[in-house]
């Protein structure tokens, strides 16, 4: 008789990693954070090509970026940081210019943390589009 294998380790919840979506309360609503799906990469592709033009510039061939520099990316872009998370949220940019302080910073930090990934991953892929096309011009 075969023997019951039970897992030992707390399994991790595959659709939260592959969907990282959070629920969070601004101005007294429940607005979902999304991250950005593969229609909205499409959708959005000319947004999200320029905000990771900005962070490729910005690490300077480094593989870091700072808060700061993150930061400075924010200040000078705010209307393509706007546009990009209207679309995360759901919700007209008018909307996200209406947030007090406190809330603002809130939904920007849950942005970027349900979205960083996908972003770092695109300026990975620039990167090396970037690397690919120097070593064939040599």
């Amino acid at each position: 008789m075969a023997e019951k294998v039970t897992a030992t380790k707390k399994e991790s919840n595959d659709l939260a990693t592959l969907m990282p979506n959070r629920e969070i309360t601004l101005a007294g609503e429940t607005i979902t954070v999304r991250e950005y799906s593969f229609k909205d990469a499409l959708t959005i592709g000319n947004e999200i090509d320029q905000f990771v033009a900005l962070i490729v510039n910005e690490m300077n061939g480094t593989n870091k970026i700072t808060i700061e520099q993150a930061d400075t990316i924010i200040m000078g872009n705010l209307e393509l940081v706007y546009s990009l998370i209207s679309t995360s949220i759901q919700k007209p940019i008018s909307f996200i210019e209406a947030l007090s302080y406190e809330n603002g910073l809130q939904l920007l930090d849950w942005w970027w943390v349900v979205n960083s990934r996908f972003f770092m991953n695109a300026v990975t892929r620039k990167i090396i589009r970037q690397n690919a096309a120097k070593q064939a011009n040599q």
